[in-house]
């Protein structure tokens, strides 16, 4: 359990929050506006609306669908977006996700989107399934500002609940927004979170029009734990020789010095071109929590998270590569269990 408040980034575009590895907080809710390029979320779109724009046809689209009825759990109407889109739609679909998942999450691949929508009385309640990967997403295809239902938002545990008695305040009474940040589905937007968290949909109510329903596609980002190289003079094969050479020590004293932490930290390595050093390092993706179960005496669940960065930093700062002359990057994947 995280004893953190969870963070909220929102980004826009592609623009990258990557604070410096020491000042990392817990970030376990991603939001990115404007994920797609225009026309590609505007074209799968169109195929739905398409598909369903005549309610007497037969168009074969039509019968693809499961209803995804589990009582008391899930109720939802789903597609594979393999099967639903044609070839050129799925491929720069699949490959944005990709792509988000290694500059961004340490992450090389995805599971197969399911496309979703949400008419009334379809729902998720509350549930977790980090089995499918370290990190889940949403991506909207919902006309949300000129929605005819109610309900729809991905919704979230918060920390103060996940960690209630530690701070509790006899004091203080609690309702549903300190408990759960919620997500509203706008057109376009992703929606990244930690699958350990709590999490469900809040149940749709009103139409029944396909058309005017919460349509997402969704899945996991997977694969981790392998080194991702962002252009550059360093090759794969010298810049691996380095990294075993330093990931070694820094797992025996992670072992003998620290508290044990669950989670993904994946850090970002900026090489100077010219001389091989690493000019920063910065957090790229971290869900990294202390075990509750494995605190040592006086310390508190930050007091781990800031001594496990601060090891990190200490065996990675100075290492040396092998230059052609050109900036290079590496994000490396940490993965606590």
């Amino acid at each position: 359990m995280s004893s953190a408040s969870p963070r909220k980034s929102v980004r826009k575009g592609g623009s990258k929050a990557t604070p410096a590895l020491t000042k990392s907080l817990p970030r376990h809710l991603v939001i990115q506006d404007n994920f797609l390029a225009p026309d590609l979320a505007e074209s799968l779109r169109g195929t739905f609306d398409e598909n369903f724009l005549e309610p007497r046809s037969t168009n074969i689209k039509r019968f693809v669908w499961d209803y995804w009825h589990v009582p008391s759990q899930y109720t939802l109407i789903r597609t594979s977006a393999e099967d639903y889109f044609d070839a050129a739609q799925y491929e720069r679909l699949t490959s944005a996700l990709t792509d988000f998942g290694q500059k961004h999450l340490g992450c090389n691949s995805i599971t197969k989107p399911w496309l979703s929508y949400y008419v009334d009385g379809c729902e998720q309640r509350m549930h977790t399934d980090s089995w499918h990967g370290p990190f889940a997403y949403v991506l909207s295809l919902t006309n949300w500002e000129e929605r005819e239902f109610t309900g729809g938002e991905t919704f979230l545990m918060e920390s103060l609940a996940l960690d209630y008695w530690r701070n509790f305040d006899p004091k203080v009474g609690l309702e549903e927004d300190k408990l759960m940040s919620t997500v509203e589905p706008h057109f376009n937007r992703l929606t990244l979170f930690d699958p350990r968290i709590p999490h469900g949909v809040r149940a749709v109510r009103g139409t029944k029009d396909p058309r005017k329903s919460r349509l997402v596609l969704h899945g996991w980002f997977t694969d981790l734990g392998t080194p991702f190289y962002e252009a550059g003079g360093i090759s794969e094969e010298s810049a691996t020789e380095v990294l075993n050479e330093a990931l070694q020590p820094l797992y025996d004293s992670l072992a003998n010095k620290c508290s044990r932490v669950i989670g993904v930290l994946n850090v970002r390595l900026d090489v100077d071109g010219a001389t091989g050093r690493v000019t920063k390092l910065s957090s790229v993706a971290d869900t990294m929590v202390a075990d509750p179960l494995d605190l040592i005496e006086g310390n508190t669940p930050e007091e781990v998270r800031a001594s496990v960065l601060k090891e990190i930093e200490r065996h990675l700062k100075d290492l040396q590569f092998d230059s052609k002359g050109q900036d290079s990057s590496i994000t490396l994947p940490f993965i606590f269990e």
